[in-house]
């Protein structure tokens, strides 16, 4: 499994492997960047923290080939029934392994904190504090902030090969 450094929350704006950013729905001071490297996608953010005075930044990695998935799988596990192709009732995540790694894509029922839903990518075999790294997105933020266009935006290029 390749292993990537952290990126740098002071440069990565100028990274000529990124290939789309958004800010945060609730957060100005959250930005996520989405970079392709080869063969595979790092997302990550980046958090000025004014109190603090500093950048706290997290990153995850997956094969590029795992956005389709995730995207795939979104469309037609989660949002069918059951009886449609979707996820078995009761079920609320789904994973698959991609040229060697382990991916994960679940339904989140607090993930803004407030009780509202979202979905969370994982990446089941690259850990920090052995725990997997993921990132939990809200159902707001995917579909109302943009960011499903984005990955939609970014899947259409790989597939077309032009990333």
């Amino acid at each position: 499994m390749r292993h990537f450094n952290d990126i740098d929350p002071l440069t990565v704006a100028q990274d000529p492997r990124v290939v789309a950013s958004i800010q945060d729905d609730k957060e100005p001071t959250v930005t996520y960047y989405f970079l392709i490297d080869g063969d595979h996608m790092i997302v990550s953010n980046t958090n000025w923290k004014e109190r603090k005075q500093k950048w706290l930044h997290y990153q995850i990695e997956f094969p590029k080939r795992g956005l389709l998935w995730y995207l795939d799988t979104l469309e037609h596990k989660f949002f069918k029934t059951e009886a449609e192709g979707g996820l078995p009732k009761g079920k609320f995540h789904d994973k698959t392994e991609i040229e060697g790694e382990r991916i994960k894509l679940g339904r989140a029922f607090n993930a803004d904190g407030n009780g509202g839903g979202g979905y969370s990518f994982v990446t089941l075999d690259r850990k920090e504090d052995d725990l997997a790294k993921e990132y939990t997105f809200t159902d707001a933020f995917l579909f109302e902030g943009g960011l499903i266009q984005i990955f939609e935006d970014i899947a259409a290029k790989i597939k077309g090969g032009q990333l």
